[in-house]
Order: structure tokens, then sequence, then C-alpha cells
């Protein structure tokens, strides 16, 4: 009964002391002005109660913080403030909750743990350790049929994307194959029928005229087809700039030249082309020779000079 009645008075002292501990009363109104989710960190404590660590610094208790409090800054806040009155209140009250273990009941369950105790000390441990890992796990796969690595594949969504990605892989793969494939055989070398180009009068226009291609053309065509090489000759003589887009009266005005009487042939050969092309009746023979030979002229001048300019 004494005994009892001596841990009561022990308790009743502790309680005393606690509540005549001001930094301890500090503490506790400092965590009641905090807010649990926002007030965290060193300097946000402090900011929201200047007088914690003037208090903290004369406390009794003081020798309980940690040295390095300072440096954790971001650990700070009211529920480490309330770990604290606990372990104040705590040390106070005198009561000693467990006893240190013992080093001579640690040493033999140390030593029992042998080889296991130190495994993963080192790097290479620790390489040993992943490498049998990994072999313990392939033969486990080994073990299991095709269809079970699917199926265990398609029961989680990384498998289910993996599976995606692979067969868009796999199509992409299949579709260049086929344009290989299709291009080599319009090419003639697997046995299909060798492409042609059309020799339609539109694709003769759009592929690049020769000389040629004038002579062997009819008379009516033959300004137009002209016109154009004076264009692309001229684009080359750097007297025009490019002559693509550029209609028939536009390259007869934009084109830089050496005198009156070859702006006036040439706008004579621009002027027949538009005639034949959209005009309702041809120019007359005479006409077109003449335009022809005036536009082969040209054609032969300024087609030296684009050669000196290379």
């Amino acid at each position: 009964m004494k005994r009892w009645f001596c841990l009561l008075g022990l308790v009743v002292a502790a309680g005393a002391l606690a509540a005549d501990d001001a930094a301890l009363r500090v503490v506790e109104a400092c965590r009641a002005r905090l807010d649990p989710a926002t007030d965290v960190g060193f300097e946000r404590i402090q900011k929201r109660c200047p007088e914690l660590l003037p208090a903290l610094a004369s406390a009794p208790w003081r020798n309980l913080l940690p040295q390095t409090m300072r440096e954790r800054r971001d650990e700070i806040s009211a529920e480490s403030l309330r770990a604290l009155e606990e372990l104040v209140r705590q040390s106070g009250s005198g009561v000693k909750l467990r006893d240190a273990p013992s080093r001579k009941k640690l040493e033999p369950v140390l030593a029992e743990l042998g080889a296991k105790g130190q495994e993963g000390a080192t790097r290479w441990e620790r390489f040993k350790r992943w490498l049998k890992e990994k072999l313990d796990n392939r033969k486990d796969d080994d073990e299991a049929t095709a269809l079970e690595k699917w199926s265990r594949q398609f029961q989680t969504s990384e498998g289910v994307a993996q599976a995606i990605t692979y067969a868009g892989y796999a199509m992409v793969g299949v579709l260049v194959l086929f344009v290989i494939w299709s291009e080599l055989r319009a090419a003639g070398l697997l046995g299909g029928t060798r492409r042609t180009r059309s020799e339609s009068p539109a694709a003769q226009w759009r592929r690049r005229l020769m000389l040629s291609d004038v002579a062997a053309a009819p008379l009516a065509d033959r300004p137009g087809m002209l016109l154009r090489l004076l264009g692309e000759a001229l684009t080359r003589a750097e007297r025009l700039p490019a002559a693509e887009g550029l209609t028939a009266a536009a390259i007869a005005r934009r084109a830089s030249l050496d005198s009156d009487q070859e702006r006036a042939d040439l706008a004579q050969v621009a002027t027949t082309a538009d005639s034949v092309r959209y005009g309702n009746h041809p120019p007359p023979d005479e006409q077109l020779e003449g335009t022809v030979a005036s536009a082969k002229g040209l054609l032969e001048k300024f087609a030296r000079i684009a050669a000196g300019k290379r």
C-alpha cells in the first residue's frame, strides 16, 4: 500500500513540475495555434510562434532536443511538437519504460545469423543475389507455357499496353514491307508489269522539254513549248525569277532583256502561245513559223549565257 502511495506521489509531482515548466507551456500554446496540414517547416512555425525557439533554448530539458534540429527544417510540425511534449512529460515522470537490451543477449542472436547477416553487404554480394533471383524467375517462366505467359500478361494494364505497342510495331513493319514489295513489283524486279510514263499531253508538259520534243510536236504546239524553254533558259541566265507559275505575258514583261527588239520577239512568242492555247482559231502557219524562228534565236542566245554562268 505504501508503494502505491509513493508512485502516486511521483506522478503528482511530475504533473506539478510539468505545469510549472514555462517552456512546455510555450510548446503547448504554439501547437494549439498551428494547423497540422499547412504549418510545416522551420520557417513557417517560427513565423507563427516567434517565442518558441527562445523557450526551447532556455528549457531545463533542452538536452532532449536533437543537436541538428535547425538542419531538419522540413521535419518540424505540430505532430513533432506533440511528440516533444510526451517525451518531456515521460522524462519528468521518472517512470522507466523498458530496459535497453543486454549485449550478452544480443551477441548470440547476431552470431546465429551467420552469413545471412552479411548478405548484401558488398556490391558483389548484391549482384550475386540479383543474378540468382533472375535465374530463379527465368526457370519459373520456362516451366510455364506460352499460353500461360500471355494470360498473365493480359491480367495487368501494363501488359495490355505492351501488347498493343507490339501490335502497332508489327503493323508498321508489315506496311513498310508492303510498300517496298509494291515498288519493286512496279519496277519489274519481282515479275510485275513495269510502269511506263504516261504519254498524255499534260504529262509531256510537266516533264523537262528538249528541242527534239519541239521538233516532233505539231507546229501549233511549238510556240508554247519554246516559251517554256525560254523561261528556263532566262532563269538559268539570271534574267528572270523562277518561271514556274508565271503566265506567258508575265514572262515577257518581267524578263531582263538587252534590247527592245528582243522584248518584242518574246512578247510575240507569248501572244502566239496564248492564242493557240486559249483562242478559238489557231494563228496562220506563216505567223507560227515566224514566231518559232524568233523563239529559237532567243533560246540559242540565252542558252549560251546560261552555260557561261556555270
